[in-house]
């Protein structure tokens, strides 16, 4: 039992790269709320035309972080172990896909959106709704893309304190113009679902030229020239691409079942559809904790396999991992405690309210299940084992989840929360299975250069 608690340096190494995040994610998904609360006040038909976007924009972000994952593995690990040079590379890769990925997406959201959002409604005010939101928040991937290839950048190598002021930034005006355009307020004109489009815009451009900022101040170990962009060695760039595979395939897949999971909940009818997208919104002021585990590993087990310190990786791992698991625990007592009174605050019918409060309920719940899934998926990761990442993932939602829902929402009258709480509860065999890749410790492997000299000069650097 010893082994899994850690010193209070470990703790507060810990707190100090994962912290920032925690709050930074915090702090958006009370203001996303908030946005949501806003959006509601127009009526379920509206939370449901942005919430069905949403979904969709979700598959985008996923499989940019999936693609930006491989290259985020050999990120943290050259900083480990000192390779500047490499370390670039890294970050020219990411700046690459993340170009590659706003033209697929900007092109699929233009050509299918109707066919897309047409999957989840039939609903005509809905579906207008929906594309009206969309031909405007599409060109946000732009500025987010970029965005996200240097702030994953910044997270790998334990800079993560001034993300956090970057972001109250970004979402503090997209509240505020929220605000002024769904409502029309101080002059501004009313625009609803189309005025919460907008806000989204432009808090990404504040995002991004803060993000610039931020790079050309803090981010020269990293950062590169326009003109060396292509510039990624051979040995190099296989290594990412054969990393970055089996993670973009793990992010689409994943995404694309949450996708079939909403759609499915979808065929329960117009209030249900609203209730998914509440109990999402609201459970998600306590799944800001995910991000953090993410960092925490990333830097305390990442840089360390980096170092070749193989046994204090392992032993780092552990101690992250139960962690994790008590925290959501107490975690999961606040949300559900929440679930009673929080739905009250949006204006939709008793009934969505209903759901959705005993929706909320079933994550609190489960949330220590799937805060051990989320750490064994990041501490798998952290090494190179992105084939049982995949497997553990993807994999496992495709071969049982998905089916399994698909076939219940067709051919039985389950209500929502009932398929909800089969889906969720689903979780529980995917964490021994998860656990058995885990004790295999095909993670435990360090894939860069060992040079402790360039690590220690890099650290300096970085910190000062």
């Amino acid at each position: 039992m010893r082994s899994l608690i850690g010193s209070r340096v470990f703790y507060k190494r810990l707190f100090q790269v994962s912290l920032p995040i925690v709050l930074q994610q915090l702090l958006t998904s009370s203001l996303q709320l908030i946005d949501n609360l806003m959006v509601g006040s127009l009526g379920e038909l509206s939370i449901n035309s942005v919430s069905v976007v949403n979904q969709l924009y979700f598959v985008i972000i996923l499989i940019t972080f999936g693609a930006l994952g491989g290259a985020g593995i050999f990120t943290a690990q050259y900083f480990g172990s000192g390779e500047v040079e490499k370390l670039k590379e890294t970050f020219r890769f990411k700046l690459i896909v993340a170009l590659m990925l706003v033209i697929l997406s900007v092109f699929v959201f233009s050509v299918f959106g109707p066919f897309l959002i047409g999957l989840f409604t039939e609903n005509e005010v809905t579906l207008s709704g929906g594309m009206d939101y969309l031909n405007i928040v599409k060109w946000s991937m732009l500025p987010w893309a970029f965005s996200i290839a240097i702030s994953t950048t910044f997270r790998e190598i334990g800079v993560t304190k001034v993300l956090l002021y970057i972001t109250i930034a970004a979402i503090l005006t997209n509240t505020g113009l929220n605000y002024l355009l769904i409502f029309g307020k101080f002059g501004f004109p009313e625009l609803g679902v189309e005025g919460a489009a907008y806000g989204t815009l432009a808090s990404r451009f504040v995002e991004f030229g803060l993000m610039m900022i931020l790079l050309v101040k803090k981010g020269k170990i990293f950062n590169t020239r326009v003109k060396d962009i292509f510039k990624i060695e051979k040995v190099v760039l296989k290594g990412i691409i054969i990393m970055a595979i089996p993670l973009l395939l793990n992010e689409f897949f994943w995404s694309m079942g949450q996708t079939m999971f909403m759609q499915s909940y979808s065929t329960r009818g117009d209030i249900s559809l609203a209730a998914m997208t509440i109990t999402g919104a609201i459970s998600q002021l306590v799944f800001v904790t995910f991000g953090g585990i993410g960092t925490g590993i990333a830097v305390l087990v990442g840089n360390t396999l980096g170092k070749n310190m193989l046994e204090e990786a392992k032993d780092n791992a552990k101690k992250v991992i139960a962690f994790a698991v008590v925290f959501a625990f107490f975690t999961g007592l606040i949300l559900f405690g929440l679930s009673f009174f929080i739905v009250d605050l949006y204006d939709v019918s008793e009934a969505t309210k209903i759901l959705a409060g005993k929706n909320i309920r079933i994550n609190a719940i489960f949330i220590p299940v799937f805060s051990f899934n989320v750490s064994m998926y990041f501490t798998l990761r952290s090494g190179g084992d992105t084939r049982s990442t995949m497997l553990m993932d993807s994999g496992y939602m495709w071969v049982v989840q998905v089916p399994l829902i698909f076939i219940l929402a067709r051919v039985t009258n389950l209500n929502v929360v009932m398929l909800f709480l089969i889906v969720q509860g689903l979780e529980l065999p995917k964490s021994i299975f998860a656990l058995s890749r885990y004790k295999k410790e095909n993670w435990v492997r360090n894939l860069a250069t060992k040079n402790e000299t360039n690590a220690k000069n890099l650290m300096i650097e970085t910190n000062s």
